[in-house]
């Protein structure tokens, strides 16, 4: 049987949170929800909003994680070493 981490936490812009990218990473409403296995490394991540409404395209930094996608905004979880803020793991 394998153990999961989870993290269930509410986030806004520019909120800290620590995940594993590669599991199931859900995002709604401001709710951040990530399972994992609890032997899997896990990020520092930054929430970041980037707008899009006058082009087709939005320029994210490497490994980010999009969450949300919609009405010229999109939200992404960016990894807080490429955000500028340190941390990592």
């Amino acid at each position: 049987m394998s153990e999961l981490e989870i993290v269930d936490t509410a986030v806004s812009p520019l909120s800290r949170v620590k995940f594993n990218p590669d599991g199931r990473v859900e995002y709604e409403n401001g709710r951040l929800t990530a399972v994992y296995p609890s032997d899997a490394d896990v990020r520092e991540f930054v929430i970041a909003v980037f707008r899009y409404a006058n082009s087709d395209t939005v320029e994210l930094p490497n490994d980010s994680v999009v969450l949300s996608v919609g009405e010229g905004v999109v939200v992404s979880a960016v990894p807080s070493d490429a955000y500028g803020v340190g941390g990592g793991e």
